[in-house]
């Protein structure tokens, strides 16, 4: 009897050891489908300084249904560490500084609202150009003393639909950016936006972090995880806890240097020259994700999948996480949506407006409103019907109210001194309050029905009024001729100045890179590039064009065929100091085979400077970039070596 139940127990024991076996096999054939590959950045380590065309393999299945040759990708290397800026196409060719140990950053790109145009459906971006249908990237210039890389995009909704397409010449959204990049991995960030509506919304930077698939956000970055600065070294930097990012509200007086504070050796940067007042040019990214204090998604980057925002619920594919922006793009207290061939601007001390199909006045309040006691409703109109118009209403939360068709409400039309009627409504919210809270309403929207042929009409003395408090929301357009709706009421806040600006184009600089230091000892940095130290050039033959902060560079040119010895001084001060300088000397006849000194010492070449040639249409240009720091004036002497 005891053998007998001896015999079964082993042959239980070995039934479940098989069982076991079988799901280890299975789970490990299961591991091994889905092994989580790391997205790739090039050689481990350090690397010859250069932007090199490469063919980034990732997960095979993956890479396999891309359409592509053998250099579709752009990696820029550096000596004095594994950290890499990356073109990649898995990133729709954004570009991101990836550190030593493999976490990506990168700070965005061209950014536009789907609501502004009415043929877009989802946020407008190149994170929504899964095939990198719009997105190209190309090295323009890369010798031993910088690289400069072209990115150009059209921003796309994720059905590939393109903003403000220019009904006359087919012409949609396109953004130009060029990076140039110096040795010490720092550099200027070039973005030109090209659009027929530069008036709306447009975001042109947030602070982002890639997180590798298999981890989650904190473990890529620390939670003090931005630190900022102002030109004077004044710093802060800011925790993140469980209710995600803090506020931003002990910024240094006008603050425009941040830090990114990841789990590595190299953390990157950005900084902007600073705002003429206020002190929130530098705001946070609220939220939280799963399991982290960090937001994360992860629609991007990678996914292949139509969506602008899906939350991620495990570490099992790449994610990104928002940190902050440099001047956020606000949505303006009034605003104008609407389809194509729409335009509303003030005329005549009233908003004018143009449209073909529909669109929609956008009216925020300062803070949220108790409206449960109904409201009076009120506007002033020519060339409309009122059956063309409703009102939706918003609470604080984004939930709204049901449509309200104003024609079926409306009483008292009048004909004003301006020969406009006037309208004006009586209505209680509560029986059209769908999942709105009336107690905390913020927004009134305003949308217009129009024609397929183009119509103007006018719109004056809007005004809301509760019944039985003392709020009261009213607005004129008594501005002059030509005010775009948009600019009307606009909040205080720092502003990141355009570099240059025209009808239907825009042009910011940005300076970026990666450091090892703390955010404060950026300051020098930025000061030589906002207020660079003067530069004079000695005797004859060379000409001095100035600083050009676009490239970060003196800019000089050889007036003559032939090659002379080069002097110039640069007058370093504690304002204006002299941090790794470039210069570029056009029409150059010296070529590369040169003897640099400064101050009457001799320098040596991949340790004290490095020397490019660039080869254009109109002749070559010397680079030359300076590994030094100076708060002093230096002599520098530019020789043929022989």
């Amino acid at each position: 009897m005891k053998n007998s139940i001896k015999k079964e127990i082993l042959e239980i024991n070995r039934i479940l050891s098989a069982l076991v076996l079988g799901i280890f096999c299975v789970v490990g054939t299961l591991a091994q489908e889905g092994k989580l590959y790391k997205l790739p950045s090039g050689p481990d380590g350090p690397g010859a300084f250069g932007a090199y065309y490469a063919k980034l393999e990732y997960d095979p299945i993956w890479d396999k249904d891309w359409r592509i040759g053998n250099h579709p990708d752009v990696v820029v290397q550096f000596e004095d560490g594994g950290h890499k800026f990356v073109f990649w196409r898995g990133t729709s060719y954004i570009p991101a500084w990836v550190s030593e140990n493999g976490v990506w950053y990168t700070n965005e790109f061209v950014e536009r609202r789907d609501v502004h145009s009415s043929n877009t459906t989802s946020i407008v971006e190149p994170m929504s150009d899964k095939q990198c249908r719009y997105s190209q990237v190309r090295i323009i210039e890369s010798n031993d003393a910088r690289v400069v890389v072209h990115w150009r995009y059209a921003p796309v909704d994720v059905s590939y639909e393109h903003p403000f397409i220019d009904q006359e010449t087919g012409w949609f959204d396109w953004v130009d950016e060029y990076y140039t990049i110096y040795p010490n991995a720092k550099g200027v960030r070039k973005i030109t936006a090209h659009s027929s509506g530069l008036h709306k919304w447009m975001e042109f930077q947030e602070a982002i972090v890639i997180n590798q698939p298999g981890t989650l956000p904190h473990e890529n970055i620390q939670n003090g995880a931005i630190s900022i600065a102002n030109m004077e070294g004044e710093h802060i930097t800011y925790v993140w806890d469980e209710n995600g990012a803090p506020l931003f509200d002990k910024n240094p007086s006008k603050a425009n240097i941040f830090k990114v504070n990841l789990k590595s050796e190299w953390h990157p940067f950005a900084l902007v020259s600073p705002p003429k007042e206020f002190d929130n040019l530098i705001t946070p990214y609220r939220g939280t994700g799963k399991n982290s204090f960090f937001n994360w998604w992860d629609h991007w980057p990678v996914s292949q999948d139509a969506s602008d925002g899906r939350g991620a619920e495990s570490a099992e594919k790449p994610s990104h996480s928002s940190l902050g922006h440099i001047a956020l793009a606000i949505d303006p207290p009034v605003d104008s949506w609407g389809s194509y061939g729409y335009k509303t601007m003030i005329q005549n001390q009233a908003l004018q407006w143009t449209a073909t199909e529909w669109g929609a006045i956008d009216l925020m309040f300062d803070k949220p409103e108790d409206l449960r006691n109904g409201i009076r409703f009120s506007f002033d109109y020519a060339n409309l019907w009122t059956s063309d118009v409703k009102l939706i209403m918003y609470d604080r939360s984004s939930e709204i109210t049901e449509d309200i068709d104003l024609a079926k409400l409306g009483t008292g039309f009048t004909l004003n001194d301006k020969n406009f009627n006037t309208y004006t409504a009586d209505i209680q919210l509560e029986d059209f309050k769908d999942e709105a809270d009336l107690s905390r309403m913020y927004e009134i929207y305003l949308e217009i029905q129009g024609s397929e042929t183009p119509r103007t009409f006018a719109l004056d003395n809007l005004k809301l009024a509760s019944k039985k408090n003392e709020f009261v929301y009213s607005l004129d357009f008594n501005e002059p001729d030509g005010t775009m709706i948009e600019t009307l009421n606009l909040p205080d806040k720092a502003q990141w100045e355009p570099y240059a600006k025209s009808e239907e184009k825009v042009t910011k600089l940005m300076l970026h890179g990666m450091t090892k230091g703390e955010v404060q000892a950026l300051v020098p940095f930025a000061k030589s590039w906002d207020k660079p130290a003067k530069l004079n050039v000695m005797g004859t033959g060379y000409t001095n064009n100035g600083y050009d902060p676009t490239q970060m560079a003196y800019q000089l040119q050889n007036g003559q065929n032939a090659f002379s010895t080069l002097t110039f001084t640069i007058e370093g001060k504690i304002d204006s100091p002299i941090i790794d300088p470039a210069i570029v000397v056009g029409n150059w006849k010296g070529g590369e085979d040169l003897r640099l000194s400064m101050n009457g010492n001799r320098l040596q070449k991949g340790k004290d400077y490095q020397v490019g040639i660039s080869k254009t249409l109109h002749g070559n240009d010397l680079i030359l970039w300076l590994d030094m720091e100076s708060d002093q004036s230096i002599e520098i002497q530019v020789e043929k070596s022989n």
